[in-house]
Order: C-alpha cells, then structure tokens, then sequence
C-alpha cells in the first residue's frame, strides 16, 4: 500500500457513523475491462460525432446553470449543446421551465443574450412573442396568414418544451421526455456528493474555451493523473495523482486525488518549499505558520483543524469523512460534468462537442466557494469564450478567481488538444494502450459505445456497483 494511503488510514478518526459518500480507503477493486487498444477514429469521424449526438447527447441528462441564476419571474439563461440553443426561464408561478431557443416562424435564434430578465421572448427577425411559460403570446399581423383564417393554432406554436430538474443547486436537462429521472441517473454518486451541500454553494467565475480537439481529448485529460509527473511537475509537489484510487459507479466513475501532501515519485518530501508553502499550507489561516512537520503530512494536520472547528464553521464538516475534508473527491457524470470539491468550495469542468467539427469542443470551467451564510453578494466577471487561436492567458481568464499556478495547469493540458487531435489521425496509430490508472477512460469509451449501441440507454442503466468487485 502506498505510503500516504497508509499515513492517512492510521490516522485517529474522530468520527463515527455512516457518510454519505464512502471513503476510498481502503481501496475497492473493479471489475477486469481488458487490454484491447482503443482507436483513433471516434476522435475524428463525423459519423461517430453524429452516433454520439443521436445515442448519448439528445438522450442523457445535462448540466444547465445554478438554480440561483433564477431569482425571479421573467429571470432566463440561455446555454448551447451542440446544434441545439436552449432557453431556460423561472415562470410567474416560480417553477423553471426549459425550450428549444427557436421561433416557430421561420426557425431564428430568438433569444440571443446568454442571460437576463424579460417578461416576453421577441424575435427580433419578425417581431413573434412568447411568454414566459413558453406559450404564444403574438403572431405580427396574423392576417398575412391564410393558414390561420381559422385560428391561430396557439398549441402547436408554443415553444417546444425540454425536460427539467435539479439536483444540488444545479438545473439538469434532457432532450429525452422518455429518459429515467435525474436522481435515477445520477444514481449513488448523486447521493455521494450530497454531503457537500452544493445547494449553497456560489458560483463566482464561469470560463469556456474552444480547444481545437475532440470533446473526448478532454474528458480523457481530466479523468487520469498518471500524466502529472510529465505535463503538470508543479502539482506533484503539493499533491499526489501517483498510483490513486479509482472506482467504477455504473456509467459515472470517481477518484482520489491527494492534497497537501506530497508525491512519493518526488525525492524530498519533507521541506516546506515557497510552492508548498503557497499551495499546501494555504487556507490554515494565521495558523499555517505553527505547523512544524513534514511537508507530505499536512493534509494529517489540516484534517486535525479541520475537526477542531465543526462545531463553530458554517461548512458541512461534521457529515464529512477525514478524507473529504482535504482531498479531492473526483466525480464525473457520465457523459461531460465533472466535480472536484473538499469543503471549502471547488470546480465543475463540463466538456461539449462542437455543433458540426469534431475536431473542436467546448472546455467550460465552473467555480464555486461555500461562503459563510451573510456573504455580500458575489460579482462574478462575465462569462467569456477563449478561443485556442487567441493565445489564451489561463490566468488572466479568470481574472483573479483561480490561483494562476492551477490555472496553469488548464494551460498545460489545453496545450495538448491540438497535438493529440493531429496525432490520433496518422496512419501510424494503432490505438491507445492504457494502464491501470487510467481505468476511467477506458470505461468511459467503453460505455460511449455501448449508449452508441444501444446496449445501454437513460432507459436501462447498469447499476452504480455493476463495475465494483464482491
């Protein structure tokens, strides 16, 4: 056993009971899924994209906005899935209802600002109204119409309606009315994450940026650390993605990252370094200078503060196990939401493909921080598309919200998009051969081929222990 995993698992524990989301340790074993090379062309083909769009993306549930993007009646959000614009509005009855952003005239994009309050939808091609329950509130000189001598057929020019819910804070979608509901979907790992108490939490930055790769390239980036030690040697000197817990939950998979600590690939693991200092010791506030140990044994030390404040903090430590209090419990939701939080606050990356290149997609970067309850509110900066081609400064992107050392870390796996959509097309390639520690991968392409088959569907989910052995 690794030896950080063994430092943790003898620590005392304070706590006792049953938590909401299960502790890695010690690890679980999954299920055997092979060896076979996984081939290049699913990154590539416009055929592939398509069977992706009509067996995964029009079928499985998405991650819209936060419910609080919603305080009002009238209070809308516009967010883009593919070919396909989506309107999402809180009605006079306080109930959020989601439609295809598209005029029933002539097929415009009728709203076209990402967010706002209004008490009608115009298009401004025609001048057609709708309200904000989606129905049609005015057609422009009707009389023009010989098809409406009879009536307008108000029903059948409503906005066409999407299916909505929520879960943490968050509004989910499906395009599929058919689809089994979001708690079924979401399934234990949905449960797992309730102890984080997301529903107050608060988004303070939203960034995208347009890589010029396949939405699956970074899925894939996301979803491993064994590519720490060579794309991102700054990280593994506060954390360890070295040899790290993985476990399968149905079509959704989770691991371990650990924090404020230090790699066992790393030589010195004692001395408390300048980038360790910053990294690891931060948020022990006007205490951090007291600790006196090791470098590889903050995250012992932070969990022991951690414990001595529960009953004075507003977060949810005492529903917490030691691990989630200082590592990184890594979750994604099968196909393209992932959630990487402790207490104090975290990120969802979300991946979305292209409407029409599979050669490029959309990397969406999501903060949020659990403030105490009186916080003034936030101003969060505007949310912006970064394109590769404009030489992206991950840092100033975020304009102060993310710590520029980890915002260099999304600069450096952003920088592999380009390269990795190139190579995956040579006719040299024979596959990718993965390891272990990237399991997740390969049972992410795994399910995406059997949703493509129809083996699997919203409709006929394997269960969340399905992948785990007895």
């Amino acid at each position: 056993m690794a030896k950080i995993e063994q430092e943790f698992m003898d620590r005392p524990n304070p706590r006792t009971g049953d938590f909401k989301a299960p502790e890695f340790l010690p690890r679980v074993r999954n299920v055997d899924l092979g060896t076979e090379p996984i081939g290049g062309e699913r990154f590539y083909s416009a055929e592939f994209m398509q069977a992706e769009w009509d067996q995964i993306w029009t079928k499985t549930w998405q991650l819209a906005t936060r419910v609080d993007d919603f305080p009002d009646p009238g209070s809308f959000f516009v967010h883009e899935l593919g070919k396909e614009s989506f309107l999402f509005v809180k009605g006079n009855d306080d109930v959020i209802r989601g439609f295809y952003n598209v005029c029933q005239h002539r097929g415009n994009r009728m709203c076209q600002a990402e967010s706002g309050q209004l008490d009608t939808f115009t298009c401004p091609f025609h001048g057609w109204q709708w309200n904000i329950d989606g129905s049609l509130k005015k057609v422009a000189d009707p009389q023009f119409f010989r098809q409406f001598d009879g009536g307008i057929p108000t029903d059948e020019l409503g906005l066409t309606p999407v299916k909505v819910d929520t879960w943490g804070g968050w509004l989910w979608f499906n395009m599929d009315p058919d689809s089994c509901s979001l708690q079924e979907y979401l399934g234990a790992p949905g449960e797992h994450l309730e102890s984080y108490e997301f529903e107050k939490f608060v988004l303070i930055d939203y960034q995208s940026f347009e890589w010029d790769g396949n939405w699956k390239h970074a899925v894939d980036a996301f979803n491993e650390s064994y590519h720490f030690a060579s794309l991102h040697p700054d990280m593994i000197e506060f954390g360890e993605g070295h040899d790290i817990p993985i476990e399968l939950l149905g079509i959704h998979s989770r691991m371990l990252n650990f924090n404020r600590t230090v790699s066992e690939v790393v030589e010195d693991r004692d001395t408390i370094t300048p980038l360790r200092e910053h990294m690891a010791l931060s948020g022990m506030g006007e205490d951090a200078a007291s600790y006196q140990g090791s470098a590889k044994d903050l995250h012992l030390e932070y969990v022991r503060r951690q414990r001595a404040i529960e009953n004075e903090t507003h977060l949810p430590i005492k529903q917490m196990n030691d691990e989630q209090l200082v590592h990184q419990y890594h979750y994604t939701f099968f196909p393209n939401s992932t959630f990487t939080q402790t207490a104090e606050g975290g990120a969802v990356f979300r991946y979305r493909p292209h409407a029409t290149d599979p050669n490029k997609c959309y990397y969406d970067f999501i903060i949020l921080a659990h403030l105490p309850p009186g916080s003034p509110k936030f101003e969060r900066p505007p949310h912006r598309i970064h394109k590769h081609d404009e030489q992206v400064d991950y840092a100033a992107a975020f304009a102060g919200t993310f710590d520029p050392i980890l915002a260099n870390v999304l600069a450096q796996d952003g920088s592999n998009m380009v390269t990795m959509q190139n190579g995956m097309k040579s006719d040299s390639f024979k596959g990718m051969k993965l390891c272990e520690q990237e399991l997740r991968l390969r049972h992410f392409h795994q399910t995406i081929d059997r949703f493509i088959s129809g083996e699997v569907s919203t409709r006929n989910l394997p269960a969340s222990d399905a992948y785990l052995e007895n």
